[in-house]
């Protein structure tokens, strides 16, 4: 019975906890909303969370996913945005092969944090997959942490 309650308490707080973070239009202040559409065109099916103080939102731009944070005042902090191995570039791709040629990578993603470029593979391992940030240049980015 304890045993019972004690799952029911912990799905009710999951839960409510999930359901705290997703914001409507609404609960959004104008100025993230202006900067938001200021800086994307033609966005397509936003789905707004609170992230701490800051607003993230998933959205699609000509069936392409993107996601971005703003801050209170709209500020845009970084985004990312779904892309192909084509688009790498090709110092990237020429770690990946050298350095991953055993494993699969899938899942590329342009990172924008502060105006700079970035580049998130995940890399997949026999228990658990791997995310990995790399530069333009092809360098293991280990101080930005990976965006999920």
């Amino acid at each position: 019975m304890r045993r019972l309650v004690f799952m029911s308490l912990f799905a009710v707080f999951f839960i409510t906890g999930c359901a705290q973070k997703n914001v409507t239009k609404a609960e959004i202040p104008s100025v993230v909303l202006n900067a938001f559409k200021a800086e994307f065109d033609n966005p397509e099916n936003s789905e707004w969370e609170m992230e701490g103080n800051d607003f993230e939102v998933e959205f699609d731009i000509a069936e392409v996913e993107h996601k971005a944070l703003l801050d209170s005042d709209g500020k845009l902090l970084k985004y990312k945005k779904d892309i192909t191995q084509a688009d790498l570039p090709k110092a990237v791709v020429a770690i990946l092969e050298a350095e991953f040629s055993d494993k699969k990578y899938d899942d590329f993603e342009l990172l924008n944090i502060n105006g700079e470029e970035y580049y998130q593979i995940e890399i997949d391992e026999t228990l658990r997959d791997k995310n990995i940030v790399f530069t333009a240049s092809g360098e293991n980015a280990t101080d930005i942490p990976v965006w999920d």
